[in-house]
């Protein structure tokens, strides 16, 4: 039985963070007897700092919380979860109630023929705006990689040998989708689930800022630089 590591990062989002750790503890114990859950406060300006030390006061033995003295952002959060993890498997799930993360019973079996299975939305309640800038993450990486990343900038579960093992430059949000392309260019097998998210009822929406949007543009030029002009090893 595999062991797995749920990973929840939180920034202003105390009125959802306990209710999505109480979903995410009810559907891990049905994967598995071994398994930790991670909370990361980005710096939250709420009380959701207080929020998650409740949640460990009540779960020392199998909750960590950690915490940003600044905000950082959700790549670098999320990097920083990972690194913490030490379980087979890395669930990853935010805070503001969006994804299901009853999603990963549906992953479970996926798991002994995939490295990474995806959360793939059905749909998504975007402007226009954001309807772009996620076609273009999505699609981009297939025309310039060959690569189908179904919902890159979904939650997923992969082993965490795939943390391990590949190491990334990326700086922004494009961090997730460069981890899945070297990863399929390494011939880690990548598989996904259809899921319908929830109406996020915490926090505010960050990886579509044109600031991000920048820097995920200069992250992909650099890694098609480097596996398709250059060839480099992934």
């Amino acid at each position: 039985m595999p062991s797995f590591s749920v990973v929840i990062a939180a920034y202003n989002e105390c009125t959802t963070l306990k209710q999505v750790f109480e979903r995410c503890l009810a559907v891990v114990v049905q994967c598995t007897d071994d398994f930790e859950i991670i909370i990361l406060d980005d710096a939250s300006t709420d009380s959701t700092a207080d929020v998650a030390e409740e949640i460990r006061g009540a779960h020392t033995d199998i909750v960590k919380v950690l915490s940003h003295s600044v905000n950082r952002g959700i790549a670098v959060t999320f990097e920083e979860l990972y690194r913490a993890a030490v379980k087979d498997y890395i669930f990853d799930v935010p805070a503001d109630g969006e994804f299901p993360p009853e999603a990963l019973l549906e992953m479970l079996p996926l798991l002994e023929e995939c490295d990474v299975v995806i959360c793939n939305r059905t749909f998504k309640k975007y402007t226009t705006y954001r309807r772009v800038v996620s076609y273009l993450y999505r699609r981009l990486p297939e025309i310039l990689f060959g690569v189908e990343l179904y919902d890159p900038g979904s939650t997923k579960c992969r082993a965490r040998c795939v943390i391990e093992d590949i190491s990334v430059t990326s700086k922004s949000v494009f961090v997730e989708a460069e981890r899945l392309i070297r990863a399929s260019r390494r011939g880690y097998r990548i598989g996904k689930v259809d899921v319908s998210p929830e109406r996020r009822i915490a926090g505010d929406p960050q990886g579509a800022q044109f600031s991000n949007v920048i820097g995920a543009g200069i992250d992909l030029i650099r890694l098609w630089v480097q596996l398709v002009l250059l060839r480099r090893s992934p």
